[in-house]
């Protein structure tokens, strides 16, 4: 069953419809079925889109194996990319035993390479299972690239699919997100939305792509926050250090002991990291140099300013949802989202003995929204009150 869509202003204008979009289904013949009342679900299309502003959100398009794991059983890893990154997302499944929730965003003419890529995955590597376990896919449409025939990938090998051809392909995934972001529209905050609103489980932990946790981190962090009650539950984040590319992927720390023998070299002086790197690690330094061990999680520190929360977890149900009006204001994307955090009374407990390393240098100060908002410090001020004056309205005195 597919969907096929096509333009038609006057027609959904006379039906008061705010987009120029009109959806027809292409349903099965029937004529080898008894003539019989049929029930009234069989006719409903298996695709379902929703609308937000001008794209078009496509939740479930992959689904995982793995819908059980929901509310305090499991947590859910949310990210976003375009198919490009499903390179990053082969490597985070290494350190990762958990669902992952992936907003993908599907520009002008991708539609076809983001099928091609799923069916590599699927046939030709070995991350089929786990893939295919943990992750859901939703993807994101503007409302003038969506592909003419919506559909899902075939459940049986596609007829002539042979995986060296696609082997020419692979080095499409080294692109950076940074670079495909110089010539496309990104709706960041949108995308990093739809992946947490689809997350199953009470727990997120929403990375950046090329992001890579600690091995086990779900078991270990779990275990911890059942026995860590206190304090407000409701309006509390657990940060993790992040630290920039100091090895190879199949090298990368699996624990702190290890992380802190890999940046020696780094904090002696012998290599040199870029300024920006090298002012980060001399902030982590007492962070590195408390004592914790191996496999343990314990609080380093709670705070009400978030100096060590590049990246956190926190609770789907009360952190607020990214602004999707503007862009964020500077390089961080977590900027403006920590900001509110600051403004709602939230805690910021930092971890020990987990952390979060990067596989390749910093792409964040080259993310480039789909809004462009270059504003004063007053009006970006301004903006951050109203945000935190609209979701103190929702979390009210939680």
């Amino acid at each position: 069953m597919v969907w096929k869509t096509t333009a038609s202003k006057q027609d959904l204008s006379a039906r008061g419809y705010g987009r120029d979009m009109r959806v027809q289904f292409q349903l099965p013949k029937l004529s080898k079925f008894k003539k019989k009342a049929l029930p009234a679900y069989f006719n409903r299309p298996r695709l379902q889109l929703e609308q937000n502003g001008d794209y078009w959100i496509c939740n479930n398009f992959v689904r995982s194996s793995s819908p059980e794991l929901r509310g305090n059983m499991s947590l859910t890893l949310t990210t976003h990319g375009t198919y490009r990154d499903f390179w990053h997302i082969k490597w985070l499944l290494v350190r990762w035993s958990a669902p992952i929730s992936m907003a993908v965003y599907v520009d002008k003419n991708d539609f076809e390479e983001l099928l091609e890529s799923l069916y590599h995955i699927k046939y030709c590597t070995i991350f089929a299972l786990s893939w295919s376990h943990w992750i859901s896919l939703h993807l994101v449409f503007h409302d003038k690239h969506m592909p003419e025939i919506l559909h899902r990938i075939k459940s049986e090998h596609p007829y002539g699919y042979r995986c060296k051809e696609f082997n020419n392909k692979e080095k499409q995934f080294l692109l950076t997100l940074a670079n495909h972001r110089r010539y496309t529209r990104y709706p960041l905050n949108l995308l990093r939305n739809v992946a947490r609103l689809n997350a199953q489980t009470y727990y997120v932990f929403a990375l950046e792509p090329g992001m890579l946790p600690t091995r086990n981190l779900v078991m270990h962090f779990l275990q911890f926050v059942h026995l860590f009650q206190t304090g407000k539950p409701r309006k509390r984040v657990y940060c993790l250090p992040v630290f920039p590319p100091i090895c190879k992927d199949f090298e990368l720390p699996k624990y702190k002991s290890d992380l802190k023998d890999r940046l020696k070299p780094y904090l002696n002086g012998s290599f040199v990291l870029s300024p920006s790197d090298t002012a980060q690690l001399n902030m982590l330094r007492p962070w590195l140099l408390n004592p914790v061990l191996d496999g343990d999680i314990v609080i380093y520190a709670i705070s009400k300013q978030p100096q060590y929360c590049p990246a956190y977890i926190s609770s789907n149900a009360y952190e607020p949802l990214y602004d999707q009006r503007y862009g964020d204001f500077n390089s961080d994307p977590n900027s403006t989202q920590l900001q509110v955090l600051i403004g709602l009374g939230f805690d910021f407990v930092v971890l020990d003995g987990t952390f979060v390393i990067r596989r390749h240098s910093n792409w964040q100060a080259e993310v480039y929204s789909d809004h462009s908002y270059n504003a004063t410090s007053a009006q970006k001020l301004k903006h951050i009150h109203e945000l935190i004056r609209m979701n103190a309205l929702t979390l009210g005195n939680s």
